[in-house]
């Protein structure tokens, strides 16, 4: 039996210098060597150590491991390493923790000669440390962890346990004057790293490891650096939890050991002072008295000097406390220089900022413009390689009952989409709301007026598109119907695939010659670059449109690196004699990616989402264009969608769609009116039936065409087209009132009795049909909700806030006061328990019959005519939303997760 206490340690420690602690001659076994970790670590570990691992184990496996010295032999137990004959004094445990116990047990129990354990698995649970802790000092065995790296000696080249230097530690372990003492272990590299620049190198490395036990604590390491005559300093990186530190300063204070070389400690942690549970490492943990102040407070007391200032560089010979890593080049500097001694090399590199990266949209004051540098191999490849990539990238998972995209506030109520309330956006237009479905961030100017181009572009309708809708209207099909069969045929045609291809080279052109907002010149080699994929020598034919694609394109170039590119690319078509090989597409492509430019590179959405933008417009388009109510009559429709559409490119995309639907240009209230109605209908969450339609598409991996069809077939009669309903009642209830104007607030009509008579009716109505035995009553459209009741008044908070901004505007409704007049007449009446709110429903019929009721009273609308414009202003907002909801499931989802499960299922009889 070894020796049980080493003076002047009341414990067993086998070391009594750090260059004992490993060497040259360490052999080594590795237990779970072909474990993730360690897989790859001990491969690096034994090249750079000349060979030192002799064998590994995996527990009950046989086999090898390959490294650059050749092959280490795995047996499946240490009893079988021993049995082979492979001698071996350290053993390093890679296991989980509750294995690590065992593991120690077997290296002790079966090798005689075993001088240390080095433990790299972090959290082993404290019964078992102590377990470990006596079974070594009976033992006479050194433990080094857990949850650390290992340890370095860099004059004799050798590591054992972890990465410490990392994948090159021959770069980062020179052989100096300076030992490191660590609860961090990726901090032990770092250290080194940093006192390199400085010209210090080191002699050994210990990185302690922070689990509540650390086994190879301060006190013995102190003791071993003193001992050591290659030490000439010590720097220390200490966190909160535990006494180590005040143990060992407290036992060179009482001269248990002589210790009289310098220290350099940074204490990081003090915001873990009040932590009940442990943050990172399982020991630093404070309870009483051993947090980072306190610890702090210790080593200044012993230093005999404050906390270390660059600026003003005091320190004492033994040593100083530095506030953080980044000083200890300096402070190390300053103590070297205070005990006489000069650094063990010249200085390499620095720690000023060194930028790989930088954004270029946000433009800096000259001040803090710091020029790129070039990285050290390989980060320089792996950098390129990531420049290369842009837009934001997500993470697949089962979409199936989940979004990204929208959702219902659970204590308001109101539907958000891309975390903005329908209420914020009810107040944008339709193209500002198509682009914050797509690009996930509120548009500039710019961006509206390029997204009102290409969506007024797509307006465009061949014979063969209307006559689809023609056929479906003469069947009596429903809107929905009607505009899904178009859509369906739209597919993917081969103008939107060569746009998308012109998009793609354009993003992979300004990724592959780096080029951004910032660039000067344009390199040589780009010309040849675009003329082998965009010139040809015929000259393609003359289209008016074109125009005006050159046109935008030249007038925004100067503050857009796309724009730029595409009018350099025209620029040089024309000095080299030659032309666009299909201007309309690659034109279109380049207006697309400089819309949706800057939120890719700010990763609001995904590369995949720009390179499909023209998909989503042009499907969009159709479907407004396709909705047309009064055909024959609708002259800007036919301009718009079949004729000379040049002159109306730069239009509003919400007139247009106005338009379309009521055949004449909306006045500054009914575009307000008009927004309202588009935005409230965005979305209502992921759960309505029009969200699910268009995830279920996409999960069966269908073009974004036929997702909008999956949206479209999920719409009906009750929903969408429900909204009529409410249409239908007020016109009952108004019917030869003999109102003109609901717009007016001098209607000269009797809300409060028109209300009462209402109540009244209803109220027969429902005792009637609880006379037959009725077990629901119809209930009047478009009041109570299901989570704004029970109060003595019931308010819609979305309805109160559109009623609140019309009043501010002074936009006023007779239906929507005819409204609020009748749930009061319904409780006075006794109808109802309370006052219920007039819900959101509402809003969108009393702006709708508002809107057509001049056209009613002409008689130029039709009921029926009235329905299908009532579903399609419906269609209009929800075919928005549902396109943020196609992208999001697009980017997230999984091919076929919206199955149902098997357990879900029920079959009935």
């Amino acid at each position: 039996m070894r020796q049980l206490k080493t003076r002047p340690f009341p414990y067993y420690v086998g070391i009594h210098s750090l260059e004992e602690l490993i060497t040259r001659d360490s052999r080594v076994c590795v237990v779970n060597i072909l474990g993730t970790e360690s897989r790859k670590v001990t491969p690096v570990s034994h090249a750079y150590s000349g060979g030192n691992v002799v064998a590994g184990v995996q527990y009950g496996r046989t086999d090898k491991l390959e490294t650059p010295l050749g092959d280490i032999p795995v047996y499946p137990s240490v009893r079988e390493v021993m049995k082979r004959g492979h001698h071996f004094d350290v053993g390093v445990i890679y296991l989980p923790p509750s294995a690590v116990a065992q593991a120690a047990s077997e290296l002790v129990s079966f090798n005689d000669a075993l001088k240390r354990i080095v433990i790299i698995t972090e959290k082993v649970a404290t019964r078992d440390s102590r377990n470990i802790r006596f079974l070594c000092q009976e033992a006479g065995v050194d433990v080094i962890g857990c949850n650390c790296l290992g340890v370095a000696n860099a004059w004799d080249h050798v590591r054992i346990g972890g990465a410490l230097g990392g994948d090159h530690p021959e770069e980062t372990l020179r052989a100096g004057s300076v030992a490191i003492h660590s609860n961090s272990g990726n901090f032990t590299t770092t250290i080194a790293e940093y006192l390199r620049t400085a010209g210090f190198g080191l002699s050994t490395v210990v990185s302690s490891g922070k689990d509540v036990y650390i086994h190879f604590a301060l006190a013995e390491f102190l003791y071993a650096a003193q001992n050591d005559p290659r030490t000439k300093a010590v720097a220390l990186y200490a966190e909160p939890g535990g006494y180590y530190e005040q143990e060992a300063l407290r036992m060179i204070q009482e001269r248990h050991f002589g210790f009289n070389k310098p220290i350099v400690v940074c204490v990081t942690g003090r915001w873990k002072k009040d932590l009940l549970k442990a943050c990172g490492h399982a020991g630093a943990l404070a309870g009483s008295g051993d947090d980072a102040l306190s610890k702090e407070r210790w080593f200044d007391e012993y230093f005999g000097t404050p906390v270390f200032d660059p600026e003003h560089p005091v320190v004492s010979k033994r040593g100083v406390r530095i506030p953080s890593i980044q000083a200890f080049p300096t402070a190390m500097k300053a103590v070297f220089q205070a005990i006489d001694e000069k650094p063990d090399f010249a200085a390499e590199g620095d720690l000023s900022l060194k930028l790989w990266l930088r954004d270029t949209l946000l433009p800096l004051p000259e001040a803090l413009e710091i020029p790129l540098v070039t990285p050290l191999k390989p980060y320089d490849e792996q950098l390129a390689l990531f420049n290369k990539q842009v837009g934001a990238q997500f993470l697949r998972q089962n979409m199936r009952n989940t979004s990204g995209a929208s959702r219902m506030d659970p204590t308001t109520q109101v539907a958000e989409l891309n975390g903005t309330s329908i209420l914020e956006l009810a107040e944008r237009t339709l193209e500002e709301n198509i682009f914050f479905a797509l690009a996930r961030v509120k548009p500039q100017a710019e961006d509206v007026r390029r997204t009102n181009l290409l969506l007024n572009l797509f307006l465009g309708l061949e014979a063969a598109d209307y006559a689809v809708v023609e056929r479906a209207r003469a069947a009596h099909a429903t809107p929905n119907a009607y505009l899904a069969g178009v859509t369906a045929a739209l597919g993917d045609p081969p103008a939107l695939r060569r746009v998308r291809e012109h998009t793609r080279f354009l993003i992979d052109t300004i990724r592959e010659f780096s080029l951004d907002e910032q660039t000067a010149r344009f390199p040589e080699a780009l010309d040849a670059h675009l003329a082998g994929r965009l010139f040809a020598p015929e000259t393609p034919p003359e289209e008016e449109r074109l125009a005006v694609l050159y046109k935008e394109v030249r007038a925004g170039a100067r503050g857009n690196i796309v724009l730029r590119l595409a009018r350099h690319a025209l620029e040089t078509a024309e000095k080299q004699g030659v032309h666009l090989r299909d201007p309309w597409t690659f034109l279109v492509a380049a207006l697309a990616t400089a819309t949706f430019w800057r939120p890719l590179l700010h990763k609001r959405l995904s590369r995949q989402t720009v390179e499909d933008a023209t998909s989503y417009l042009q499907t969009i388009a159709r479907m407004v264009a396709c909705s047309v109510i009064d055909r024959p009559h609708n002259k800007r429709w036919a301009a718009l969608t079949q004729g000379d559409r040049t002159a109306r490119l730069t239009d509003s995309f919400t007139e247009n769609a106005f338009w379309v639907l009521f055949n004449r240009a909306p006045n500054d209230v009914e575009r307000i009116e008009f927004k309202y109605l588009i935005g409230l209908t965005l979305t209502n969450g992921p759960g309505t039936l029009s969200a699910k339609g268009a995830k279920e598409s996409v999960s069966a991996r269908n073009h974004i065409s036929m997702a909008f069809v999956g949206f479209l077939a999920n719409t009906g009669l009750s929903h969408g087209g429900n909204g009529f309903e409410a249409v239908e009642y007020l016109l009952e209830r108004f019917r030869d009132t003999g109102l003109k104007d609901p717009g007016s607030p001098d209607h000269g009509l009797d809300l409060k009795a028109l209300a009462a008579q209402a109540a009244k009716d209803y109220a027969v109505f429902k005792r009637d049909a609880k006379r037959q035995g009725a077990l629901r009553v119809k209930p009047i459209p478009c009041i109570n909700h299901p989570v704004f009741k029970g109060s003595p008044v019931n308010i819609d908070p979305r309805e109160d806030f559109i009623r609140k901004q019309c009043a501010e505007r002074k936009i006023y409704n007779v239906f929507q006061e005819w409204y609020h007049r009748l749930v009061e007449e319904l409780f006075h009446q006794g109808v109802t328990p309370n006052v219920f709110c007039v819900n959101i429903d509402a809003v969108l019929a009393v702006i709708s019959l508002k809107l057509v009721w001049k056209d009613l009273q002409d008689r130029t609308l039709t009921l029926a005519q009235l329905q299908e414009l009532v579903f399609d202003l419906f269609l209009f907002g929800r075919m928005v939303g549902v396109a943020a909801e196609i992208i999001d499931h697009r980017d997230r989802g999984t091919d076929l997760d919206c199955r149902t499960p098997l357990g879900e299922l029920k079959f009935v009889l």
